[in-house]
């Protein structure tokens, strides 16, 4: 399993949502409704993946796709 499908995974059950809604064109906006909980998303996601984002890092989030590309390329860094 690569690290797309495990933070997708992670994903779903930090959102509890079946893993098939986290396509990487489906915005995050429509997934989670309180902003409170994104951040809750990203911190449980740093956490687990040991990785360190920054706020600048995720001003250009805006679907699922783009924060799995983000940990993608932190990863490799």
């Amino acid at each position: 399993m690569g690290l797309s499908d495990k933070v997708k995974e992670h994903m779903s059950k930090i959102l509890k949502l079946p893993a098939a809604r986290l396509t990487d064109d489906a915005p995050l906006s429509d997934l989670v409704t309180d902003s409170f909980v994104l951040v809750d998303l990203v911190i449980e996601l740093q956490e687990e993946f040991d990785i360190l984002l920054v706020q600048d890092d995720l001003k250009n989030v805006k679907t699922v796709g783009d924060l799995v590309s983000l940990f993608e390329a932190k990863a490799k860094a």
